[in-house]
């Protein structure tokens, strides 16, 4: 049987997944351009910082939403059984 992820596990997931291929990807060949120019400073420059700014705060929702850890209920039946 699958596993299913709930909603906001795979709106996580995606996210991530969205923000490293656009920094990570040829996608950043497209944004290496000086021109335009957004407040003096060269788009890719801009490009970077936003991607990376994104990221930051998605992780920073992730973390205070637990995302990483099983619910609690396993938890402490995980503690209950390792006490045994």
């Amino acid at each position: 049987m699958r596993k299913m992820l709930p909603p906001r596990k795979l709106a996580l997931y995606g996210s991530m997944f969205l923000g490293f291929l656009m920094l990570e990807s040829p996608m950043i060949l497209v944004a290496n351009q000086i021109e335009p120019m957004i407040m003096g400073v060269p788009f890719f420059f801009i490009w970077n910082l936003g991607w990376w700014a994104f990221l930051t705060a998605l992780f920073l929702v992730a973390y205070l939403t637990n995302w990483g850890s099983e619910s609690v209920f396993s938890q402490s039946t995980t503690t209950q059984e390792a006490s045994l």
